[in-house]
């Protein structure tokens, strides 16, 4: 390349926008590229399961339980005129790639179902701690010293916690009847009960290290010169952590939302392995490994374990590609390097 190209190459990435710059960046780092396209996808077969999908998630068929993955259609099923329909629809004659579990309900079907749920549990769970979380640690930067301390040693107090023993007994007292408030929950939310109890003690135990990540960036913009100009000019506090603080930190909240995401959907899948979380008629991928687990040695049982935790894996690993990639691409100390 040549003196002038190598300047006006500069020149073109002196003046392009902000979003075009992280994209550039973004899209050189090739596997958070591959991972942000596999979520995308992963969303979209969940979103679309009702009509990707011809089977009832719920629906048995005894007579063909603990099928192998399969692609071909039964003879007695060929001759049916939706049958002669292009290959798409042959999935409607008694094809099962993933297999049938052990009540002869499609595999696939419930991994495209399920993942409904734990995507749902998964994305709003991390959004939502993220969320608290940088308004906690917001406010402990910013303020004195006393309401900094305070809320520090309460973070500091719920760290210290065990999370797996207080998950168990938290979800465990809002699904019991006896308990007053597990019959407000079950009266006003009905068969999305277990999902919002998911979601709700996720977020409770998940905001702290967003908090402290935020907290550190924000002691050290505060004292920073645009800072004590908007100070100096009489905009009110919370004006300045809005409109000033908090969107320095955006790349820290982006990055952290992301990878809260994958931990959202590690935790429904743990809780629900355990028979604490997504309860049936609902299917998500941990339950269904849950169930799995009895039928393991079954012939062909393994296949009921294997797809389920196979989609969890290639989630939580994309959405922390995804995560690194962010933070690349955000990362100011980089942005000569790309």
């Amino acid at each position: 390349m040549t003196e002038p190209d190598k300047g006006t190459k500069l020149r073109s990435r002196d003046t392009e926008s902000p979003a075009r710059t992280t994209w550039r960046r973004f899209r050189r780092h090739r596997l958070a590229l591959v991972g942000g396209v596999v979520l995308v996808v992963l969303v979209l077969c969940a979103a679309l399961a009702p009509w990707l999908s011809p089977y009832d998630f719920a629906r048995q068929n005894r007579r063909v339980r603990f099928s192998s993955p399969s692609f071909s259609v039964p003879i007695e099923l060929q001759s049916l005129p939706q049958c002669r329909q292009p290959a798409v629809l042959w999935w409607r004659c008694g094809m099962h790639p993933f297999g049938t579990d052990d009540l002869g309900r499609d595999i696939l079907t419930r991994v495209l179902h399920g993942g409904r749920v734990s995507l749902l549990v998964g994305f709003a769970a991390g959004l939502a701690s993220t969320l608290l979380g940088t308004l906690i640690g917001a406010l402990a930067g910013f303020s004195g010293r006393l309401v900094d301390t305070s809320v520090s040693r309460f973070v500091d107090i719920m760290l210290s916690i065990p999370q797996l023993p207080l998950l168990l007994i938290l979800v465990g007292l809002l699904a019991n009847p006896e308990v007053p408030m597990a019959n407000w929950l079950s009266q006003t939310l009905g068969g999305a009960k277990s999902i919002v109890i998911i979601i709700a003690v996720i977020v409770i135990l998940s905001w702290m290290s967003t908090a402290r990540l935020v907290r550190g960036q924000v002691l050290s913009l505060k004292e920073r010169e645009f800072v004590e100009a908007a100070r100096a000019l009489g905009i009110s506090r919370l004006r300045i952590v809005l409109r000033h603080v908090l969107p320095s930190t955006l790349s820290v909240i982006i990055v952290q939302a992301t990878l809260m995401t994958g931990e959202a959907i590690l935790i429904e899948s743990g809780l629900s392995f355990l028979g604490l979380g997504i309860q049936p008629p609902a299917v998500s991928w941990g339950n269904m490994l849950s169930r799995a687990q009895e039928f393991l040695y079954y012939p062909n049982g393994v296949y009921i374990a294997l797809f389920p935790g196979l989609f969890i894996f290639l989630t939580v690993l994309c959405a922390n590609f995804v995560g690194d990639g962010l933070r690349d691409a955000l990362d100011p100390r980089l942005r000569g390097r790309l």
